[in-house]
């Protein structure tokens, strides 16, 4: 007899009773995949109608109160409700901790109806996530980006956040993810797992779901007050935290996180009010070493250094840092429902979330060994081709800028503060017993600023009674430790010393990342017996939504070690004059270290510096015209989209075998306009003035940008060949809109004279409104085996084909004509040819993503006594591709697409008996490309592979209080990037282990 979940008794109960309008409001696709799996068991429900029918409207909520109520808590999850095969009885079965959350989120893959996988509630509460991206983590083929120690953001199937679609609630969500570009990328980590009761992965698409996830949709659920177990529900969380590194760099390593919610019916159950907080205060620490610094990446490969006869890679600068900080974050969330009667539901949400990451850095820089022909190289140590260690000596210590080696003691601020907000106002109208219609409204807005502040002090030698300086004459040498921390020091040169230390340069290039969105949608259902179709869709939606990049700078001095003869450099009309030479520390700065190098000065208050230095507000990053790139770099992009679907949902059977699913088309109307500046030159623009009162005329404002529709068909099918066994196939055509920072308007240009005395307009742009959106064609198969305990095995294989990517250009003077510019919306100004071309455009290097995934879930209840208790579950993903990209600043690589690990697997083993409930998951994921941020642009570089140990454990006490420990990153894995040369350093960065303990309370 088959064996079925609380939630198939509940869908079963009100099935046979007629009530498919309770149901609806009841079951959502997380706890009953919908109507049509309801629809699908009909037949097999009239063997136990007896049993379903003995539910009552209170049991009918249990499952979803529970989920609920865990998931705010970030208690153990408890479940009271279980059904006797043999009897009309319902037995009472006491289960708690993370085997429910395991279970329930099974279920939730069984019941959906497309390739999906779901963490349900009890997960998301259970688990020690301090966001929602460590237990999506866990789902098979996704695996997760580390940021300051914790997942921020998420890879799909091999991809990146470029080909990902979040949403909450079915409803777009605005990106906060930007670092140094806009983005479509979602921060994760800005959601606190408290406040969300369910997270879906759809691998493959419907027509009613939003398009652009070419890898994948996530969607996240906040809480339906009405679903409350309790009249009245009231939990309270609280954990103190520890990182313990951050001591160790001068941090401080302690942190606490709590978190309050609320559920309340009223008026009869016909009103509802959740409302929950969760505040997150807790250190942030890194130690971090590489192979470059700035745009200075990697390795130089010019020489032959121990005269064997190859050359040898050298690298072209070091950089050894500590960072500390306090990450600082206040989420909130309100729900509304108001549901008079069974044929009218109102629910308005709203959802906050302010992130402040606090992010000060110290620790030394060595730059400029570039060019060889500048500097002498003595005692080489050369292992595989690598010079691992030398002492490196400058030939002229003035001659500026990055063709001579400088070292100095470095201070950074890059500090970023992220705010999302969300609004949604849904309305459902049951028009019939078999018909609905529905309105939503929902606008969704991000903020994303980073300060990025640098302040470089130098040791100084000083002559003439101090009014001639240069930086002092001095030699370094390195020896490396494999791809850990290498070692490096100084002769000649003592940058603790605060007599002879000054700063030489001081620079602010603000961040200001702006995504807004509105949307609004209609979506009507009619259930029909028609035959196999069991119902249709149909639904409209419109959006309209805006990027906005606003870059600036300030700059004193130079890096490199200002000397007399050199100018304090630029926009310095906003401050009273001040001596353009080397500024004293004094009174701000203290001796501090970092591992790998000596103790250096560290500016322990850039505020305070500053404004001393320069006077307060005069220091600010402003656009201005002597780096115009700060002009071009800012700008808008807008994007209105039309969206219409229509679906059938079928339900049938082919033989003796039962089938479901959906076939639907999904047709999608873009149009994108981006506005900026576009230099043309020559006193042909119109005048503009910076922010230090510089006009200009070589520039004219720009709004172009192409329309396109795309046509997107969708079919999932499941089988079920037993009680026990479905067999699901999926296919559809999806498509993704490009990177932001890769479709800016505006150009900046340059000009030159050809060979006929023509002169030539030569252009470049950070990107091109042109670019065609990424569109694919999808497969997906698999396997699932549901044992009657609740576990399952499950196997699945998918392809992606890919028609295009985006990759970046130069085309030159003599390969670039007319229509190439007008292509790409830029006009040539009149008196000129067309000339040399840098930008973003789209390929012909598609390809394949293809790949297997296996996933089980088991729990041990045949055990004997308290080993009853175990539970395992484990995943497995392997993905390859034959996409492959440029490598950026590291010449002559090819490299996979960004995001795919070929390897990943995940395994969890839990315990629960009586009050205790434990867990330990392990995570690893292959070697991936990432994608640097470097000034002015981003390169793609090899990311090793890592694994991931987090644990936890709580024990729950009669009077609904628990105790709970937990610690994240046990095994301290560091981050380690290649910079084009295998085996070797490239990036360094260790994060330390975070530590929790707290208490659940619940009424």
């Amino acid at each position: 007899m088959h064996t079925y979940s609380l939630n198939e008794y509940v869908c079963i109960a009100l099935l046979q009773n007629g009530a498919v309008l309770k149901m609806r409001n009841i079951c959502n696709q997380g706890s009953c995949g919908g109507i049509q799996m309801a629809k699908k068991r009909r037949n097999r429900a009239q063997s136990v109608s007896s049993e379903a029918n003995n539910l009552s409207s209170d049991v009918r909520r249990t499952a979803v109160s529970l989920a609920v109520t865990a998931a705010l808590s970030g208690a153990p999850m408890m479940t009271n409700v279980a059904y006797a095969q043999d009897d009309d009885a319902i037995e009472e079965i006491i289960t708690i901790g993370v085997r429910m959350s395991i279970l329930d989120s099974v279920a939730a893959k069984r019941n959906a109806d497309t390739v999906a996988d779901i963490v349900d509630a009890g997960a998301l509460g259970s688990l020690p996530d301090q966001s929602i991206a460590d237990a999506l983590g866990r789902v098979p083929g996704v695996t997760t980006v580390r940021d300051s120690g914790q997942s921020s953001q998420l890879n799909i199937r091999g991809m990146n956040g470029d080909f990902i679609q979040t949403t909450l609630n079915g409803r777009e969500q605005a990106s906060t993810s930007g670092y140094t570009e806009s983005t479509r990328w979602m921060a994760f980590d800005q959601y606190p797992a408290e406040l969300i009761t369910q997270a879906a992965v759809y691998k493959s698409p419907k027509a009613s779901l939003l398009e652009g996830g070419v890898a994948g949709i996530v969607d996240l659920k906040t809480v339906n007050p009405l679903d409350a177990q309790k009249e009245h529900n009231l939990v309270v969380t609280g954990r103190l935290s520890q990182n313990d590194a951050a001591s160790d760099i001068g941090g401080d390593e302690q942190g606490y996180r709590f978190s309050l919610s609320y559920q309340g019916k009223f008026a009869d159950d016909t009103f509802g009010l959740a409302a929950g907080i969760a505040y997150l205060e807790q250190p942030n620490a890194f130690v971090f070493s590489r192979a470059g610094a700035d745009s200075q990446l990697g390795y130089d490969n010019g020489n032959d250094w121990n005269a064997d006869g190859s050359n040898d890679n050298r690298p072209r600068a070091f950089q050894w840092q500590a960072g500390t900080g306090t990450d600082e974050r206040i989420g909130a969330m309100i729900s509304l429902v108001w549901q008079p009667t069974d044929t009218v539901k109102a629910q308005l949400d709203y959802f906050r979330s302010e992130f402040d990451r606090g992010d000060e850095r110290h620790g030394i820089t060595v730059g400029g060994m570039t060019n060889a022909a500048n500097f002498g190289l003595t005692s080489p140590s050369v292992t595989n081709g690598v010079v691992t260690g030398a002492t490196i000596t400058p030939i002229d210590v003035t001659a500026g800028g990055d063709s001579t080696p400088w070292f100095e003691s470095r201070t950074e601020d890059q500090s970023t503060q992220a705010d999302n907000d969300s609004f949604g106002l849904n309305l459902q109208w049951h028009v019939t017993d078999t018909s609905t219609l529905t309105f939503d409204a929902s606008r969704s807005s991000g903020d994303k600023t980073r300060k990025d502040r640098i302040v470089s002090m130098h040791d100084y030698t000083f002559s003439n009674g101090g009014l001639d300086w240069q930086e002092t004459e001095g030699a370094f040498t390195y020896s490396y430790n494999g791809t850990d921390i290498p070692n490096g020091s100084f002769t000649g040169i003592d940058l603790s010393d605060p007599s002879n230390v000054y700063v030489g340069r001081y620079e602010e290039y603000p961040h200001e990342y702006t995504d807004e969105v509105d949307a609004f949608q209609v979506d009507f259902v009619q259930d029909v017996e028609w035959g196999a179709i069991s119902s249709f869709e149909v639904g409209v939606r419109t959006s309209e939504r805006e990027f906005v990049s606003e870059r600036g700078t300030f700059l004193y001095g130079t890096r490199y070690g200002q000397d007399s003869a050199s100018g304090c450099d630029r926009n310095m009309t906003t401050v009273p004059p001040i001596p353009c030479m080397p500024l004293s520390v004094e009174g701000f700065a203290s001796v501090q270290s970092v591992p790998g190098v000596p103790d250096h000065l560290v500016i322990t208050d850039l505020q305070g510096f500053a404004e001393n230095a320069f006077g307060p507000g005069n220091f600010n990053g402003l656009k201005v015209w002597s780096d115009d790139w700060t002009f071009i770099e800012s700008g808008g992009l807008e994007e209105k989209v039309d969206s219409y679907y229509a679906m059938v949902n079928f339900d049938m059977e082919w033989g003796s075998i039962p089938v479901s699913g959906n076939f639907g088309i999904r047709q999608v109307e873009t149009d994108v306009k981006a506005n900026g500046l576009q230099r043309i030159g020559g006193g042909n623009g119109i005048p503009i003035t910076d922010g230090v009162g510089v006009t200009n005329t070589d520039h004219i404002p720009v709004n172009y940008g192409p329309e396109y529709s795309d046509t997107l068909p969708s079919l999932n099918l499941a089988f079920e060949i037993s009680d026990n066994d479905v067999i699901r196939f999926a296919a559809a055509e999806v498509m993704g809109r490009p990177p932001v920072g890769q479709l800016k308007g505006g150009a900046g240009s340059w000009t030159g004279t050809n060979s006929a005395g023509e002169t030539e307009y030569n252009v470049w742009t950070k990107g091109s409104p042109y670019l065609d959106p990424f569109r694919a064609t999808q497969f997906d198969l698999s396997y699932e085996h549901y044992f009657d305990d609740g576990g399952a095995v499950t196997a699945a294989v998918f392809w992606k084909d890919i028609d295009t990517l985006v990759e970046k250009v130069f085309t030159g003077a003599d390969q670039t004509d007319e229509q190439f510019f007008a292509d790409l919306g830029i006009d040539i100004p009149e008196g000129m040819v067309p000339g040399a071309f840098e930008t973003f455009q789209n390929n012909d290097k598609g390809g394949y993503i293809r790949g297997l995934e296996l996933a089980a879930t088991k729990t041990f209840d045949m055990l004997p006594g308290v080993w009853a208790g175990l539970g395992a579950t484990a995943s497995y993903s392997f993905t390859e591709s034959e996409t492959q990209v440029a490598g950026g600043n590291f010449s002559g690589e090819l490299l996979p697409l960004p995001g795919l690990s070929e390897n990943v697997w995940s395994a969890t083993v839990f315990f629960d008996y009586e009050g205790f409930s434990a867990h330990v998951n392990t995570r690893y994921r292959d070697e991936f490309i990432v994608n640097l941020p470097i000034p002015g642009s981003s390169t793609p570089a090899l990311s090793g592979d890592y694994t991931t140990v987090d644990l936890q454990m709580s024990y729950l006490f009669d009077n609904d209080v628990s105790v709970v420990f937990s610690a994240n990153n046990v095994t301290d894995e560091p981050n380690l990037i290649e910079y084009g040369v295998s085996g070797t350093l490239g990036e360094y960065k260790s994060f330390g282990r975070q530590y929790y303990l707290g208490v659940n309370w619940t009424y």
